[in-house]
């Protein structure tokens, strides 16, 4: 019997048809010429079932404890059925980037049934002569709720989709069996007393935590200060979804990181972030005159626990410059903000979110982040971080699905009260993607900001080679 943290239940308390806690993946293949390596749907089916029937993930179920006095726990639900999970639309023949775009903000904003296992697969036909794209491809779409699931967890899945003969994921835990309810009630009372000495060993850690992450701020005390009130998505949000990104050439980033030196490619992603931010908010009147900042999570997985599930992450604040108008200069302070946020981290304690979330009675857990969202709507509270860039990595070589060569995957993540604007980053061996969802009522023009996040890239990019 499994139970899942109470950073995974977090996930779940927060669910709601307004704010859906799941996370989409969107594969984009190539067809060839003719599209005679599109993948049908039951050839889908079948690989599914073939390569992933033995990640835990496609075969288990929520199991609730009642009044919500304890976190769920993960049940066996069977030989999944995998015809239920798995479908097929296709787009219009004039179809472009908004038409698909359109598609997934769509089936992305749709609430997941948390009485079934939680995921889905949905494959779009008819993607005919996108810019930046092959002359024929289709695209796989992929849900998967957050409280099951991480970033490279999700990228174990992906790479076993695509893996063959001898190299097909074998790990197998077996059934997982309904626990009954005497069981779920002594177990209740154990880990409610269990909790509360580890709260007591929490907060004895945090001390000596905050005083290093202290110390390691003052070493930095010379980067500019964030913004610390809310920005424009800092809000309460609404049903609805609005969804874009942008394709690089990763000829083209890694162009703009031998220009400009001691950066990383994700750093790369998070100053095309800023610089979209930039002129979006220039152009609607609300850009502050400090930075603002942007959640980063951060793997806590170690070597070979990339199959397991869950989430095992750490969140770090990288501070965006959007006040720097020069786009070189606004990526090098983007890199030492990260610098900072990842060695805060290390002193605080990477674990510390999820020590906090396992300390917590689930009841008390799920009103605090009820609270937390209704204290900042009525009052001027500060904030940690004003949007959410993550990396979910892409595979480093050429993969294909049967004949299907994938060209780039995009990602989308979950949007929730106060952190209405969620990006993430990913990367196929030849293109690099910066995705975002966003709340429809905060974020109502996408194709404007999707054309920020155009320019921002093409800036830096001229700015960088100018400077080589």
């Amino acid at each position: 019997m499994e139970q899942l943290s109470g950073l995974d239940a977090a996930f779940v308390h927060q669910d709601s048809s307004r704010t859906p806690m799941h996370i989409t993946g969107v594969l984009v293949y190539d067809c060839g010429a003719d599209g005679e390596s599109a993948i049908e749907l039951a050839t889908l089916q079948e690989l599914v079932a073939q390569r992933l029937a033995s990640f835990p993930l496609f075969r288990r179920r929520l199991h609730r404890v009642a009044m919500g006095m304890d976190t769920p726990y993960w049940v066996d639900e069977g030989e999944p059925e995998w015809s239920t999970h798995i479908s097929e639309s296709n787009l219009p023949e004039d179809s472009g980037w908004d038409r698909l775009f359109n598609k997934i903000s769509r089936l992305h904003g749709a609430r997941m049934n948390l009485k079934r296992p939680l995921w889905e697969m949905h494959l779009i036909h008819g993607l005919h002569d996108l810019p930046g794209l092959p002359p024929e491809c289709q695209a796989l779409l992929l849900k998967f709720h957050h409280s099951a699931i991480d970033g490279i967890s999700m990228a174990a899945i992906i790479n076993g989709l695509h893996q063959v003969g001898e190299d097909l994921p074998r790990e197998n835990a077996g059934p997982i069996e309904a626990p009954g309810q005497w069981e779920l009630w002594t177990r209740a009372h154990l880990n409610t007393v269990g909790r509360q000495f580890k709260l007591a060993e929490t907060v004895s850690n945090l001390v000596p935590g905050f005083l290093r992450a202290r110390q390691t701020r003052q070493k930095f005390s010379d980067l500019p200060p964030i913004h610390s009130s809310a920005s424009r998505f800092n809000a309460h949000v609404k049903a609805g979804r609005n969804a874009g990104g942008v394709l690089m050439p990763m000829q083209e980033v890694i162009a703009i990181k031998r220009a400009v030196r001691r950066v990383t490619l994700n750093d790369i992603a998070v100053a095309c972030v800023a610089g979209a931010l930039r002129e979006y908010l220039i152009l609607h009147r609300s850009l502050p005159a400090k930075s603002l900042a942007a959640g980063v999570p951060i793997n806590l997985r170690g070597p070979g626990d990339d199959k397991t599930g869950g989430n095992k992450i750490a969140t770090m604040v990288v501070g965006l410059a959007t006040h720097v108008a020069d786009p070189v200069e606004r990526l090098r302070l983007v890199h030492r903000y990260a610098v900072a946020g990842k060695k805060q981290i290390d002193a605080l304690g990477s674990g510390t979110v999820m020590d906090i979330s396992d300390s917590l009675a689930p009841a008390m857990l799920a009103e605090g982040i009820r609270t937390m969202a209704w204290a900042t709507r009525i009052a001027e509270m500060p904030v940690p971080f004003h949007t959410m860039v993550s990396n979910v990595p892409g595979p480093g070589a050429p993969i294909c699905l049967e004949d299907a060569r994938l060209v780039v995957p995009l990602g989308f993540g979950p949007v929730r009260d106060n952190m209405g604007l969620f990006h993430i980053v990913s990367s196929s061996d030849s293109m690099m993607s910066v995705s975002f969802s966003a709340c429809g009522k905060l974020l109502p023009d996408p194709q404007f900001y999707q054309q920020c996040l155009h320019n921002a890239f093409a800036a830096l990019l001229g700015r960088a080679l100018s400077q080589a």
